[in-house]
């Protein structure tokens, strides 16, 4: 958008089997194309495509009349051959030439709504203008048009990620995003390789458990054990808070020492 990239609408797979049916059963698709128009005229990314869906429409009345002209007429009569030419000058002019006027109006409506596109993005991106009145009033749209015409380049990607709530444009950097994605898929990755990818060292690992818990030295470690490691071996030599039996105030005591009570004068030993 910062070059200013010329914007063509374009046809989208339902479009495609609208003019299918056009060419095929005119009257069906000729009432597909005119649904299809009245319901997304709206937009102004939608305009210049439903000119040229018109246009078609023209375009394949000419060739659907020309067509029941050859089988109505006979070609080895030259009146019947005169008339037909005479005929396919005057549908031209009624029918190509309309066509023609919606081509140029799809590609006079993509232009414009190119330049509206270079409009938001200067004031989006460069001024740092959010609100959707303000925006509005810079491009002399309506705020539903302005609605309109932000969610369809954030669609496209034409804006970085972002949501219209309360009036107020709200975007979020792309460049964030793509450097958090980049750093949790190689966080990821690096956890997912460590705990599973190496199969050896975790065959190893669990070999390892099998020939410690098959020791029957290990097997099992009495709970009354248990407790009184962690409080001898773990603890060690260091300073303890012992609450003395007597007045039941916290003493700091060292291992194997004996320490009187601040407050009360009894004698505490850790």
């Amino acid at each position: 958008m910062e070059d200013h990239l010329p914007y063509k609408s374009k046809y989208s797979k339902f479009d495609r089997v609208i003019l299918t049916l056009a060419f095929i059963l005119y009257p069906v698709g000729l009432l597909m194309t005119l649904f299809r128009v009245l319901t997304t005229h709206v937009h102004h990314s939608r305009k210049g495509r439903n000119h040229r869906l018109i246009g078609w429409v023209w375009v394949y009345a000419y060739i659907l009349i020309m067509g029941l002209f050859i089988l109505a007429f006979d070609l080895d009569n030259p009146e019947d051959v005169q008339l037909y030419w005479d005929s396919a000058w005057l549908y031209g002019v009624i029918l190509l030439i309309p066509a023609v006027s919606f081509f140029i109006l799809g590609s006079h409506a993509d232009s414009k709504f190119s330049l509206l596109l270079h409009q938001y993005y200067h004031l989006v991106m460069k001024r740092r203008i959010r609100e959707i009145d303000h925006i509005a009033v810079e491009t002399k749209q309506s705020p539903n048009h302005v609605i309109r015409d932000l969610d369809f380049m954030i669609t496209e990607h034409m804006l970085p990620f972002g949501r219209i709530q309360n009036g107020i444009l709200e975007l979020e950097s792309e460049e964030y995003h793509e450097a958090y994605d980049d750093d949790y898929d190689d966080d990821y990755d690096e956890e997912y390789v460590d705990e599973y990818g190496d199969e050896e060292y975790e065959h190893e690992e669990y070999e390892y458990d099998d020939e410690e818990y098959e020791d029957e030295e290990y097997e099992y470690v009495d709970e009354e054990y248990a407790d009184e490691y962690d409080e001898s071996e773990d603890r060690g030599g260091g300073p303890r808070s012992i609450e003395c039996p007597s007045c039941g105030a916290k003493t700091v005591v060292y291992a194997d020492v004996e320490r009187e009570c601040d407050y009360c004068g009894n004698v505490i030993s850790a």
